[in-house]
C-alpha cells in the first residue's frame, strides 16, 4: 500500500510536469529536487497552501481506502 503524497511531494511532482526546468539544462531528478527543495523553503505559506490543502485531502481519500493504515 503506497503512502499518501505529502505537500512538497505533490508540489516537487507539479514542478516537473510542468517542465519549470527544461529537460536541455537539467535533467537530473536528483537535482530538480534539490532545486524544487529551495524553491518550496522559499515559499510562503500562502504559496504552499494549494498543496498543503491536496495533501490534506489525499490524506483523507488514503484513509477512508485503508482504514486502519500505519506506516
Amino acid at each position: 500500500i503506497p503512502r499518501p503524497r505529502n505537500a512538497f511531494i505533490l508540489f516537487r511532482c507539479d514542478f516537473v510536469q510542468q517542465k519549470k526546468i527544461p529537460g536541455h539544462v537539467e535533467s537530473d531528478h536528483r537535482n530538480l529536487s534539490r532545486i524544487a527543495g529551495k524553491i518550496w523553503r522559499g515559499m510562503k505559506k500562502e504559496q504552499q497552501k494549494p498543496w498543503i490543502d491536496l495533501a490534506l485531502k489525499e490524506k483523507e481519500r488514503h484513509a477512508a481506502m485503508y482504514p486502519g493504515y500505519k506506516y
